[in-house]
């Protein structure tokens, strides 16, 4: 059963909530922050041995640069759809480094770069303007040189494996230390079955083997771990049954075509045994210092699948929040884009004209959307199927309608979507609540449609680096 103190914070804003009394979210910012420990706005300037007029001069400075450089290259600062597109195109017809570091300020920018400025005349509204842009600065600078490192290691690693996997031959063993290879047995018998016609000395032998042919070649070297994973998970019947095999290597390389949820889900223990060897191998060489880990992992999203059933079926599993496990594969373009949270809509909610001119509450919203009511639960699935079955029309609809032609074009859509009578909304307020959510659902779309113009961006960006 769940306990809740009164005269805890966290506890006492929970019980609140439950007992139907709305905590405002910037009172559960400012608790999650005193939890978190973090230093207030002073703090951190103290900290940094800044004043606050010198980081607002410089945050400011920042904006005006960034700015310059978009309207240099003809790139709108408050059409972000627009931003998007023609971003893309110029990055693909001209890609280079001061491109990419406007694509990572766009990425990054948690409203400091492209947010219209508020009007603001109460003082202390202004102090906390000001420490809001204090923050958003340091934030988008910590968070920018993050993601331009991520986007060029990327390209870095991919061009380093590509090198490895072109490798025809197997080189020659070299003598060299073998001592791990019974500590790589041991791990392997924890895991899997020996194959039936299996024997413990020959896997020895094969696996000293080809800790000898890695210590032959640098660029094998430099991936052992994952060497000796492919030639264990892929080549497991011969190394175990064959003494001195001798395994080709361009076969290690090509990528597993099985796909994560095939077969219903037969294969998840098998995925799940494999990124145990995966990351026990890692950690039998975690203090070889020829071995470079975050190649090795790249090469593992590179080969299998293991990377997507991880993030699919262990990482968002409510079992493992807590787990100290940190598997270190490198972001895609589309998971950078994905995390990214970067919309079109600066105002979020505000920017729904069907919401705001509905007189509609944010909790209304969202428990009309959640609803457990097969009648609204349906009627929402038609029109989710009918929008996603007409996103490109219905994008290129919304990106020319003005206000009034937005509100046309949702009743249009409540029309069309071939909803049935008896779930066509009973009341005024039913009404008000599916427009604002398709009007929500037209927002969605855009938004989907700029981050696959971002993508592109992105992987022709990084592809020059």
């Amino acid at each position: 059963m769940l306990c809740l103190d009164k005269n805890d914070l966290l506890d006492n804003m929970i019980l609140q909530e439950l007992s139907g009394r709305p905590v405002p979210f910037d009172i559960w910012l400012d608790a999650m922050d005193e939890l978190a420990g973090e230093p207030d706005c002073e703090q951190l300037l103290e900290e940094k041995g800044l004043s606050r007029e010198d980081v607002l001069r410089s945050a400011e400075a920042y904006k005006t640069g960034f700015r310059r450089r978009l309207s240099d290259r003809d790139l709108p600062v408050y059409d972000r759809f627009a931003l998007c597109r023609l971003l893309s195109e110029q990055a693909q017809s001209e890609p280079s480094e001061e491109l990419l570091r406007i694509y990572c300020g766009i990425l990054c920018d948690p409203g400091l770069l492209l947010d219209h400025e508020p009007e603001i005349t109460d003082a202390e509204d202004r102090t906390d303007y000001e420490e809001q842009i204090i923050w958003q600065y340091f934030d988008l600078l910590t968070e920018q040189n993050k993601l331009l490192h991520t986007i060029k290691q990327r390209k870095e690693l991919a061009g380093r494996f590509e090198k490895i996997t072109k490798e025809n031959r197997s080189p020659k063993p070299v003598d060299c230390d073998t001592g791990r290879s019974y500590e790589i047995l041991q791990c392997f018998l924890g895991l899997f079955d020996m194959p039936q016609k299996g024997n413990e000395s020959i896997l020895l032998d094969n696996l000293s083997h080809y800790i000898q042919v890695a210590g032959a070649s640098p660029a094998l070297k430099s991936i052992e771990p994952l060497f000796l994973f492919r030639l264990l998970t892929r080549r497991q019947s011969y190394m175990c049954s064959q003494p001195g095999f001798e395994a080709k290597l361009p076969p290690l390389w090509r990528r597993d075509n099985n796909k994560v949820d095939e077969n219903n889900g037969r294969n998840f223990k098998q995925y799940r045994l494999n990124l145990h060897l995966f990351c026990r191998l890692c950690h039998i060489y975690r203090k070889d210092e020829a071995v470079d880990f975050p190649l090795c992992w790249y090469g593992l999203e590179q080969v299998t699948v293991l990377k997507a059933f991880y993030w699919d079926h262990i990482a968002t599993d409510w079992r493992y929040a807590d787990s100290e496990d940190d598997f270190p594969f490198i972001p895609t373009i589309e998971e950078l884009v994905e995390d990214s949270l970067f919309s079109c809509f600066e105002n979020g909610y505000g920017d729904n004209v069907l919401f705001m001119d509905s007189g509609l509450t944010y909790r209304e919203l969202e428990r009309f959307q959640c609803s457990s009511n097969p009648a609204i639960s349906h009627t929402l699935e038609k029109l989710s199927d009918y929008m996603n079955c007409h996103a490109a029309e219905l994008a290129e609809r919304f990106l020319q309608a003005d206000l009034p032609q937005v509100k046309v074009l949702c009743r249009d859509i409540l029309e069309q979507a071939g909803i049935e009578g008896i779930y066509q909304p009973k009341s005024a307020h039913n009404l008000a609540l599916f427009l604002a959510s398709i009007n929500g659902g037209l927002m969605d779309i855009q938004d989907y449609f700029a981050g696959q113009y971002l993508i592109q961006a992105g992987h022709a960006l990084s592809a020059t680096v």
